[in-house]
């Protein structure tokens, strides 16, 4: 159920704390300066839960209040840009909109698609405890025990959803190589911004989806992963790529700072 703040006029956000699509709509509340309050559901009961709450999807991030409900990370993005606090414009993007649909598109609906996949397809079929934690971080306890209960079932729901096994791990790994060559290569140029001049809703997107792999000091849920070897290594490796730098710089600038600092 929703709680109580979306009915008394706060915004509500609906997360898995780990998810990077949820992270990409909290920074997004965040920038705009929009007051809201999260709570996190387990995974596999939230597809119960978003139904009694009118979600036409099973899927977080969910945004309720003001006697609406957006789903999805695009759309409240989206609602924030135009229900913030006056400084929208600044995520706008200044320059080659044609380039910036294009990266976001890719990232959102393919990067991202393959981040997730990747990292179940290394955990959860032979190291299920390595997510488990982070999937079910700051549930609330009868949820939280409900989804531990739901745990087994819902393990092997979401490998065969993403089709995320130890035997895909190797195509995950390449079609997540191949785009991050590719956001090198957008970067090899020295661009401190993906397109334009200021940092913009597609240099948001892009860091919040990949803060995952790059692991930043500000996202202390991806850090303290307990992560098997061999996926720990990778990782630790593909750190060292521009983009990942890229992110983590982004995430030292534009990151839970203050509003001078930030914006």
């Amino acid at each position: 159920m929703i709680g109580a703040a979306a009915a008394a006029g706060t915004p509500e956000l609906v997360t898995f704390a780990v998810s990077h699509y949820c992270e990409k709509a909290r920074w997004a509340l965040d920038w705009h300066g929009i007051r809201y309050t999260e709570t996190c559901w387990p995974p596999g009961l939230h597809l119960w839960l978003a139904r009694r709450a009118g979600a036409p999807r099973g899927s977080l991030p969910i945004l309720r209040g003001h006697g609406s409900l957006l789903q999805g990370s695009t759309a409240i993005l989206d609602w924030a840009e135009t229900h913030g606090d006056g400084r929208g414009a600044l995520l706008a993007v200044v320059g080659d909109s044609t380039e910036a649909d294009e990266i976001e598109t890719r990232v959102n609906e393919r990067t991202a698609v393959q981040v997730r996949r990747h990292v179940y397809a290394n955990t959860l079929e032979e190291h299920p405890e390595a997510v488990r934690p982070a999937l079910f971080a700051r549930t609330r306890l009868p949820l939280r025990l409900a989804g531990n209960l739901m745990w087994p079932v819902t393990r092997r729901r979401i490998a065969a959803v993403y089709d995320a096994h130890p035997a895909t791990a190797a195509d995950s790994r390449a079609r997540l190589e191949r785009d991050l060559d590719w956001l090198d290569r957008k970067l090899a140029d020295g661009r401190e911004f993906l397109v334009g001049d200021r940092f913009s809703r597609v240099d948001l997107t892009v860091a919040s989806l990949l803060a995952a792999l790059s692991r930043p000091v500000q996202m202390p849920i991806y850090r303290d992963m307990r992560l098997p070897g061999p996926l720990d290594e990778e990782l630790t490796r593909w750190s060292e790529r521009p983009v990942l730098r890229w992110v983590n710089a982004l995430y030292a600038r534009y990151r839970y700072r203050g509003d001078a600092a930030a914006r």
